[in-house]
Protein backbone atom coordinates (compact mmCIF):
# COMPACT_ATOMS: atom_id res chain seq x y z
CA UNK A 1 0.00 0.00 0.00
CA UNK A 2 1.32 3.60 -1.20
CA UNK A 3 0.90 6.41 0.92
CA UNK A 4 -1.58 7.77 -1.81
CA UNK A 5 -3.79 4.53 -0.96
CA UNK A 6 -4.47 5.07 2.45
CA UNK A 7 -8.18 5.04 3.59
CA UNK A 8 -8.46 8.58 4.27
CA UNK A 9 -11.85 10.08 4.38
CA UNK A 10 -11.93 13.46 2.22
CA UNK A 11 -15.01 13.97 1.53
CA UNK A 12 -16.35 17.38 1.89
CA UNK A 13 -12.14 17.84 2.06
CA UNK A 14 -11.52 19.38 -2.01
CA UNK A 15 -9.79 22.47 -2.65
CA UNK A 16 -8.92 24.09 -5.83
CA UNK A 17 -5.72 26.30 -6.44
CA UNK A 18 -4.96 28.63 -9.43
CA UNK A 19 -2.19 29.08 -11.08
CA UNK A 20 0.88 29.85 -9.57
CA UNK A 21 -0.69 30.27 -5.94
CA UNK A 22 0.85 28.79 -2.95
CA UNK A 23 -0.66 26.10 -0.65
CA UNK A 24 2.47 25.32 1.26
CA UNK A 25 4.79 27.75 3.04
CA UNK A 26 8.46 26.11 4.05
CA UNK A 27 8.39 26.03 7.75
CA UNK A 28 5.07 26.35 8.77
CA UNK A 29 3.24 24.04 10.57
CA UNK A 30 2.37 21.10 8.50
CA UNK A 31 -1.28 21.07 9.68
CA UNK A 32 -2.80 19.52 6.53
CA UNK A 33 -1.86 17.22 3.83
CA UNK A 34 -2.59 17.52 0.53
CA UNK A 35 -3.83 14.48 -1.70
CA UNK A 36 -3.94 15.86 -5.71
CA UNK A 37 -6.62 15.03 -6.87
CA UNK A 38 -5.79 17.18 -10.60
CA UNK A 39 -3.49 19.17 -12.02
CA UNK A 40 -0.03 19.72 -10.99
CA UNK A 41 2.54 21.66 -8.80
CA UNK A 42 5.74 22.91 -8.20
CA UNK A 43 7.41 22.18 -4.76
CA UNK A 44 10.69 24.57 -4.07
CA UNK A 45 13.14 25.74 -1.28
CA UNK A 46 14.12 29.76 -0.62
CA UNK A 47 16.96 30.83 -0.25
CA UNK A 48 19.05 33.68 2.10
CA UNK A 49 18.79 35.92 -0.76
CA UNK A 50 14.92 35.83 -1.75
CA UNK A 51 15.55 33.56 -4.97
CA UNK A 52 14.09 30.25 -4.66
CA UNK A 53 15.00 26.74 -5.99
CA UNK A 54 12.91 24.15 -7.69
CA UNK A 55 13.00 20.47 -5.89
CA UNK A 56 10.39 18.55 -7.65
CA UNK A 57 6.91 18.32 -9.32
CA UNK A 58 3.65 16.34 -7.83
CA UNK A 59 1.20 15.49 -10.20
CA UNK A 60 -2.40 13.63 -9.89
CA UNK A 61 -1.87 10.90 -6.86
CA UNK A 62 1.03 12.48 -5.19
CA UNK A 63 0.20 13.22 -1.42
CA UNK A 64 1.89 16.41 -0.30
CA UNK A 65 4.09 16.39 2.06
CA UNK A 66 5.19 12.75 0.94
CA UNK A 67 5.54 11.92 4.72
CA UNK A 68 4.33 12.82 8.31
CA UNK A 69 5.91 15.98 9.64
CA UNK A 70 5.91 18.94 11.93
CA UNK A 71 6.77 21.68 9.71
CA UNK A 72 6.35 21.48 5.99
CA UNK A 73 10.06 21.03 4.70
CA UNK A 74 9.63 23.04 1.50
CA UNK A 75 7.02 25.17 -0.41
CA UNK A 76 4.35 24.37 -3.09
CA UNK A 77 2.52 26.48 -5.68
CA UNK A 78 0.04 25.00 -8.30
CA UNK A 79 1.63 25.00 -11.44
CA UNK A 80 -2.06 25.53 -13.29
CA UNK A 81 -5.68 24.95 -11.65
CA UNK A 82 -5.48 21.56 -9.68
CA UNK A 83 -7.69 20.29 -7.15
CA UNK A 84 -6.65 18.70 -4.10
CA UNK A 85 -8.17 16.75 -0.89
CA UNK A 86 -7.29 18.16 2.12
CA UNK A 87 -6.37 15.62 4.86
CA UNK A 88 -5.87 17.10 8.42
CA UNK A 89 -2.68 16.35 10.22
CA UNK A 90 -4.65 14.61 13.18
CA UNK A 91 -6.69 12.27 10.70
CA UNK A 92 -3.16 11.01 9.40
CA UNK A 93 -1.86 10.74 12.77
CA UNK A 94 -5.05 8.56 13.75
CA UNK A 95 -4.42 6.44 11.29
CA UNK A 96 -1.07 5.43 12.11
CA UNK A 97 -2.79 4.38 15.28
CA UNK A 98 -5.16 2.27 13.74
CA UNK A 99 -4.42 1.06 10.40
CA UNK A 100 -1.83 -1.85 10.12
CA UNK A 101 -0.91 -0.39 6.80
CA UNK A 102 -0.35 3.07 7.61
CA UNK A 103 3.15 3.23 9.15
CA UNK A 104 4.35 0.94 6.54
CA UNK A 105 2.85 3.32 3.73
CA UNK A 106 4.38 6.35 5.08
CA UNK A 107 7.80 4.41 4.98
CA UNK A 108 7.67 3.22 1.94
CA UNK A 109 7.22 6.77 0.71
CA UNK A 110 10.15 8.01 3.23
CA UNK A 111 11.72 5.73 1.20
CA UNK A 112 11.00 6.69 -2.24
CA UNK A 113 11.41 10.07 -1.37
CA UNK A 114 15.07 9.85 -0.18
CA UNK A 115 15.81 6.97 -3.49
CA UNK A 116 15.07 10.63 -5.13
CA UNK A 117 17.21 12.35 -3.12
CA UNK A 118 19.94 10.39 -3.85
CA UNK A 119 19.65 10.29 -7.86
CA UNK A 120 19.52 13.91 -7.53
CA UNK A 121 22.64 14.63 -5.86
CA UNK A 122 24.22 11.82 -8.68
CA UNK A 123 22.50 13.84 -11.71
CA UNK A 124 23.96 17.25 -10.06
CA UNK A 125 27.05 16.13 -9.21
CA UNK A 126 27.96 13.79 -12.29
CA UNK A 127 25.65 13.71 -15.05
CA UNK A 128 25.74 15.59 -17.99
CA UNK A 129 23.03 17.68 -19.19
CA UNK A 130 21.59 15.15 -21.98
CA UNK A 131 22.03 12.53 -19.09
CA UNK A 132 20.00 14.78 -16.91
CA UNK A 133 17.30 15.30 -19.32
CA UNK A 134 16.95 12.19 -19.81
CA UNK A 135 16.54 10.85 -16.99
CA UNK A 136 14.23 13.34 -16.48
CA UNK A 137 11.91 12.59 -18.68
CA UNK A 138 11.75 8.67 -17.61
CA UNK A 139 11.20 9.73 -14.29
CA UNK A 140 8.41 12.12 -15.49
CA UNK A 141 6.80 9.77 -17.96
CA UNK A 142 7.02 6.57 -15.44
CA UNK A 143 5.81 8.35 -12.48
CA UNK A 144 2.63 6.30 -12.23
CA UNK A 145 4.96 3.35 -11.38
CA UNK A 146 4.04 1.14 -14.21
CA UNK A 147 4.95 -0.08 -17.69
CA UNK A 148 2.87 2.28 -19.43
CA UNK A 149 4.47 5.84 -20.35
CA UNK A 150 2.29 8.97 -19.50
CA UNK A 151 2.97 12.40 -21.30
CA UNK A 152 5.29 14.71 -19.75
CA UNK A 153 3.39 17.10 -18.12
CA UNK A 154 2.37 19.97 -19.77
CA UNK A 155 2.34 22.61 -17.10
CA UNK A 156 6.28 21.98 -16.91
CA UNK A 157 7.57 24.98 -18.39
CA UNK A 158 11.33 24.81 -20.17
CA UNK A 159 12.34 27.07 -17.46
CA UNK A 160 10.79 24.58 -14.11
CA UNK A 161 12.86 22.13 -16.02
CA UNK A 162 15.85 24.02 -16.30
CA UNK A 163 15.68 25.20 -12.36
CA UNK A 164 15.28 21.36 -11.35
CA UNK A 165 17.82 20.23 -13.23
CA UNK A 166 20.19 22.80 -12.59
CA UNK A 167 20.61 24.00 -16.43
CA UNK A 168 20.17 27.05 -18.33
CA UNK A 169 16.64 27.32 -19.86
CA UNK A 170 18.32 27.74 -23.59
CA UNK A 171 20.50 24.62 -23.13
CA UNK A 172 16.81 22.82 -22.07
CA UNK A 173 15.23 23.65 -25.39
CA UNK A 174 18.22 22.91 -27.52
CA UNK A 175 17.86 19.09 -26.17
CA UNK A 176 14.59 18.61 -26.30
CA UNK A 177 15.11 19.92 -30.34
CA UNK A 178 17.81 17.44 -30.26
CA UNK A 179 15.63 14.66 -29.00
CA UNK A 180 13.24 15.64 -30.93
CA UNK A 181 15.05 15.39 -34.37
CA UNK A 182 16.68 11.98 -33.08
CA UNK A 183 12.84 10.83 -32.79
CA UNK A 184 13.35 9.88 -28.85
CA UNK A 185 10.81 12.54 -28.25
CA UNK A 186 7.59 14.08 -30.40
CA UNK A 187 6.16 17.26 -29.06
CA UNK A 188 2.16 17.94 -29.53
CA UNK A 189 1.54 21.97 -27.86
CA UNK A 190 3.46 21.74 -24.80
CA UNK A 191 3.19 18.36 -24.43
CA UNK A 192 6.06 15.92 -24.06
CA UNK A 193 5.29 12.35 -25.41
CA UNK A 194 8.23 9.24 -24.84
CA UNK A 195 8.79 7.29 -27.82
CA UNK A 196 11.67 5.17 -27.40
CA UNK A 197 12.30 4.78 -23.19
CA UNK A 198 15.11 2.49 -23.90
CA UNK A 199 17.69 4.61 -26.04
CA UNK A 200 16.88 7.30 -23.57
CA UNK A 201 18.05 4.96 -20.37
CA UNK A 202 21.02 4.53 -22.88
CA UNK A 203 21.95 8.38 -22.85
CA UNK A 204 21.76 7.50 -18.72
CA UNK A 205 24.42 5.33 -19.13
CA UNK A 206 26.74 7.15 -21.83
CA UNK A 207 28.38 10.12 -21.75
CA UNK A 208 28.16 12.83 -24.66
Amino acid sequence: MSFSQLPIPTDGLKRSFSERQKFITEDAPANMHFHVVSGGARLFKSLPDGRRQIIGFAHRGDVLPAYPCIRYPYSAEAMRGMQVSCVPAPVLHHLHETSPGACAASLHSARQLLVGMHARLLMLGRQTARERLAAFLLGQGTRMGSTELWPVDPALSRADIADFLGLTTETVSRLLSTFHREKLISRERRAIHILDPDRLRAIMAMPE
